[in-house]
């Protein structure tokens, strides 16, 4: 791919729409997980009795293992969405741009 077509590309359209929501995205999504993570790490921080207490009166697990069971079962299912939105809209997307590039209609 020569700097010509390279320009043509990234002078798209389409490929600056889908680069903004591919962004946007990956921002929210960094976002909500730093959340998730920061809001785990102030919990343990300021109130570490609550992880120890059990979640019920007769329950032999602390509250800090389904928090923590919760996380590590949250950061999977994120990172899926993200990779299916990814493989799915964004590379279809992409390979329309580099289509209309090389057939010349851009």
């Amino acid at each position: 791919m020569d700097e010509a077509q390279v320009q043509r590309i990234l002078n798209n359209p389409e490929f600056q729409t889908m680069a903004k929501k591919k962004t946007s995205l990956g921002i929210m999504f960094s976002l909500i997980t730093l959340i998730v993570w920061f809001g785990f790490l102030l919990l343990v921080g300021f109130d570490p009795a609550m992880f120890a207490a059990p979640i019920s009166a007769g329950a032999s697990a602390p509250v800090g293992f389904y928090i923590a069971t919760a996380i590590m079962i949250f950061v999977p299912v994120i990172t899926a969405i993200y990779i299916s939105k990814a493989n799915g809209e964004f590379d279809s997307l992409t390979r329309k741009v580099i289509d209309d590039i090389s057939s010349g209609k851009v």
